[in-house]
C-alpha cells in the first residue's frame, strides 16, 4: 500500500462525487485477426496484470490519507461473447455497439476491479478484444506498452512457456512517492515560482456561449466530429511553421486562440494541454496515469500579427514543458488557478504527430486498434489535432448538454478557414482576422 499520486487524488474525488457516471474510463478495443487460443490469452492477460500492479490496484482512503492498494494477483477471467450477423461488416458493427454501449458495467476505482477484459467473437479467426481500465491506473502511453507486452506473453503461453521480460526499474507507485517527497522537501520551488508568475492575475476559465446552465450540470454526454484535410493543407502548415520557426502545436494553438478570442471576446485565456510527463527512460515502461494536464496561457491582443502570436505561443509551450514536472493538483494549491464548476480548463487541446496507432503481430495474431465513440467527456471542448505526410486531422469532442452540433460544426469550419488564411498571409493582424470568422451565435 503506497500513497496515491496527486493525479489519482483528483480522479478519486470525481469518483466519489459521481459514483454512477462512466467518467475517466479508458475503453481500449483491438481487432484480433487469427485463431485465438483463449486459454493462452487469459494467461497472458494475467501475466500483464501481474507485471503492472496498477492494473490490479484500487484507491482507498485510510487514516486521513489516500492510498493505492495493490491487490493479490488473481487469474483474469476473459468475458466471451459470440456476435451474430450476416456479414463481417455487420458483425463488426454489432461488436462495436457492444464496446461503445453506455450500459456497460461501470469501472469502480474504489472497490475494483479497475480493469476488465472482453473477447467478442466475430468468426473463428476474427475477434474484438476490449480492455476497459480506469484512467487513474492507465494513460495513452500505457496502451502501447500493454499491447506489446500482452502479445509477448501470449506468444509464450501459446507455446507452453512463460515470457521473461526485463524487470521494471520503476513502477508508477515510485513516481507517486517521489512526487510527494519532492513537494514536501520544497524541490518543486523553481517550478512553483514560474507558475505563480505566469498565472498572476490569470483570467477566469473560458466560457463560450452555451445552450444550458453550467452550474450543477451533470450531463457528461459527448458529441464528436472530425475533419480531414489532404497533404497539400498539411504541407502549407508545415511550411508556415518552418518560416516562423515554431512548432506545429504552437501554430495550431495560436490559431485556436484567435478563434476563441473572436467567440468569447477575451484576449487573455488559459488552455489545458495534456503532457506525457515521463521524465526518464525507466518511466517509459510502466503502466500508470502519468499524463498531466498543464495550463498554457495565451495573450492574443488585437493589434499584433498572427506571426507574432505564433512566436509568443511557441515560447509559452517551451516554458510549459520546461516547468511541467509539477502536478496540476499542486498548482491548484499554489497559484490563482480556479475551476469553473468541474473544470479548471474548459478547453483542452493537443497535437499528435503521426497519430495513427500501429498494428502489432505475434503468436499468430495481428492486433489492430479500433476507434471508439466517447460516451462522456469532462472538458467542454477537447480538440485533438494530428498531422502526417498524408494530411491533417482535427477531432473535436464536446459536451452535448452545452453546445449544439451546428455550433461546433461552424467552429470547426472557421478553424480550418483561419488556418488556410494565415498560411497564405501570417502578417495579418488578429483584428483583421476576426471579420472572416463566424459570429458567437453560430
Amino acid at each position: 500500500m503506497t500513497p496515491a499520486s496527486f493525479a489519482q487524488r483528483s480522479l478519486w474525488a470525481f469518483a466519489l462525487r459521481y459514483r454512477t457516471a462512466h467518467l475517466n474510463e479508458m475503453v481500449i478495443p483491438w481487432r484480433v485477426r487469427g485463431s485465438v487460443n483463449v486459454q493462452a490469452l487469459e494467461a497472458a492477460l494475467t501475466d500483464l496484470v501481474s507485471r503492472h500492479p496498477t492494473l490490479r490496484a484500487r484507491l482507498s482512503y485510510q487514516h486521513g490519507q489516500l492510498y493505492q492498494v495493490v491487490m493479490p494477483v488473481q487469474p483474469l477471467v476473459l468475458q466471451q461473447t459470440t456476435i451474430d450477423g450476416t456479414t463481417p461488416e455487420a458483425r463488426l458493427a454489432a461488436a462495436m455497439a457492444v464496446v461503445n454501449s453506455a450500459e456497460r458495467e461501470r469501472i469502480d476505482i474504489l472497490s475494483g476491479p479497475t480493469m476488465t477484459a472482453r473477447l467478442l467473437r466475430l468468426s473463428a479467426d476474427d475477434h474484438v478484444l476490449c480492455l476497459v481500465v480506469h484512467h487513474a491506473m492507465c494513460d495513452g502511453w500505457s496502451i502501447q506498452i500493454m499491447v506489446r507486452e500482452l502479445l509477448t506473453f501470449y506468444e509464450a503461453r501459446s507455446a507452453g512457456g512463460v515470457a521473461e521480460l526485463p524487470a521494471l526499474a520503476e513502477q508508477y507507485a515510485d513516481v507517486a512517492q517521489r512526487e510527494a517527497a519532492h513537494y514536501a522537501a520544497g524541490n518543486f520551488a523553481e517550478e512553483i515560482r514560474y507558475w505563480q508568475a505566469e498565472l498572476t492575475d490569470a483570467p477566469p476559465p473560458l466560457a463560450l456561449p452555451a445552450i444550458a446552465p453550467r452550474r450543477g450540470n451533470r450531463d457528461w454526454r459527448c458529441g464528436e466530429m472530425f475533419s480531414l484535410r489532404g497533404a497539400e493543407f498539411m504541407s502549407g502548415l508545415r511550411e508556415l511553421a518552418r518560416q516562423q520557426r515554431v512548432s506545429l502545436f504552437a501554430l495550431s494553438l495560436a490559431a485556436l486562440a484567435v478563434l476563441m478570442r473572436q467567440r468569447s471576446g477575451r484576449e487573455d485565456m488559459v488552455f489545458g494541454v495534456p503532457t506525457l510527463n515521463r521524465w526518464s527512460e525507466e518511466s517509459m515502461h510502466f503502466v500508470g496515469y502519468a499524463t498531466s494536464l498543464m495550463p498554457l496561457r495565451v495573450r492574443a491582443e488585437g493589434g499584433m500579427s498572427f506571426a507574432a502570436l505564433c512566436k509568443r505561443v511557441n515560447v509559452s509551450v517551451r516554458e510549459m514543458l520546461a516547468y511541467g514536472r509539477v502536478p496540476l493538483e499542486i498548482l491548484l494549491r499554489e497559484t490563482p488557478l480556479a475551476p469553473m464548476g468541474n473544470n479548471v480548463f474548459p478547453i483542452w487541446c493537443q497535437y499528435l504527430e503521426n497519430r495513427a496507432a500501429m498494428a502489432h503481430e505475434a503468436g499468430g495474431l495481428r492486433l489492430e486498434p479500433l476507434a471508439i465513440e466517447r460516451n462522456s467527456i469532462l472538458a467542454e471542448l477537447d480538440i485533438d489535432l494530428a498531422g502526417s505526410e498524408g494530411g491533417w486531422r482535427c477531432d473535436i469532442g464536446y459536451r452535448k448538454s452545452l453546445f449544439e452540433t451546428d455550433a461546433v460544426q461552424h467552429l470547426m469550419a472557421d478553424y480550418i478557414s483561419l488556418l488556410g488564411d494565415v498560411a497564405q498571409d501570417p502578417t495579418l493582424a488578429l483584428d483583421a482576422l476576426a471579420p472572416r470568422l463566424g459570429g458567437a451565435g453560430h
